[in-house]
């Protein structure tokens, strides 16, 4: 029977499984299962109950016996399989490797979890601090060997962030809750009838539509934006292309307040990656942020099927490494 290494990338809203064989991804798959249903229901045994199925089908399928277990994200959070405590910046790919936690879940399976920590950021004051989960194993999947330097890196999911690393460590980050404000907006309020959900086969963003709803919110504010957009479908008939795009452009607007202060610093390079309508989004907003023209010559968009790998990567790296170490130590 062949042995396997087992992937876990958790997220708010979904969990994904790639299973390894040596070195060479032989599965992937995910659930729609995530940190957000153990928040809502104050526990996590649908989190437990999904790892679990889906680690049985995946042996079961390919005939393997899982021996390994790496997992990061959301599922080292308080509403995850087990929490883990962050530890704080800066951190570069041999820390993180370093402070990874084993634990064993016996209510899952008897292999050991390997967690990896998330990242805090405590400077600056209350208003800089923040933290990751998941986002670092991502951001390390991302960075080549050679990479070094002061760089910029955009994660766009359920909550959007800006990662700033500097010669290879993790140093400053800063959150929003974008992603989970677009479900809301177009799932819960009065713009539910009047937008199609994003991702809709068909449909196609509208660029000056995209920059009229950063500007109506950099003026007016984001609920004045939001609202603006069900005024002129009731009053010039735009279309609902139009009206999601405006949305769009307001939450952009929204995160450029947060993300500019790291646009401040230095930085060679800028990577965009994960939900395709964010970056879109922000891409053509760049304009409007007074954007150096030089950062385009720069400038690295990680489209959406690619953006997924970038955990899987991280994690190997992290696995190498920390492997390495117990086998030292």
């Amino acid at each position: 029977m062949r042995k396997c290494l087992l992937l876990l990338d958790g997220g708010t809203t979904n969990t994904r499984f790639t299973l390894v064989e040596n070195n060479q991804i032989l599965a992937q798959s995910q659930c729609r299962t995530g940190a957000v249903d153990a928040a809502r229901e104050g526990q996590n045994h649908l989190l437990q109950a999904a790892v679990r199925r889906e680690m049985n089908a995946l042996q079961n399928r390919w005939d393997c016996s899982i021996e390994e277990i790496y997992a990061a994200g959301m599922i080292t959070s308080d509403t995850g399989l087990c929490e883990i405590k962050h530890i704080e910046a800066p951190v570069d790919l041999f820390r993180l490797a370093a402070s990874v936690q084993v634990r064993t879940l016996p209510e899952i399976s008897n292999v050991p979890f390997c967690f990896v920590p998330g990242i805090r950021f405590e400077t600056g004051g209350p208003d800089n601090t923040d933290m990751l989960r998941g986002e670092e194993a991502e951001v390390f999947g991302a960075l080549d060997s050679e990479d070094d330097g002061k760089q910029l890196f955009i994660h766009f999911g359920s909550h959007n962030k800006i990662i700033y690393v500097e010669n290879g460590s993790i140093t400053q980050a800063a959150t929003t809750l974008s992603g989970e404000l677009l479900w809301a907006v177009c799932n819960h309020t009065i713009l539910k009838s009047s937008v199609p959900r994003p991702g809709t086969i068909g449909w196609k963003m509208d660029v000056a539509s995209v920059q009229q709803g950063f500007r109506t919110a950099e003026q007016y504010g984001l609920s004045r934006a939001l609202f603006c957009a069900r005024v002129h479908q009731k009053m010039h008939g735009i279309t609902q292309q139009q009206i999601l795009s405006q949305v769009l452009g307001a939450l952009t607007y929204a995160d450029w307040q947060m993300f500019r202060h790291l646009f401040e610093l230095e930085y060679k390079k800028l990577t965009l990656y994960g939900r395709q309508v964010f970056a879109d989004a922000f891409l053509f907003c760049l304009p409007l942020m007074g954007i150096p023209l030089s950062v385009g010559q720069n400038l690295r968009v990680i489209r959406y099927e690619e953006s997924g790998s970038l955990s899987v990567r991280g994690l190997l790296k992290i696995r190498q490494l920390h492997g390495a170490s117990v086998s030292n130590g």
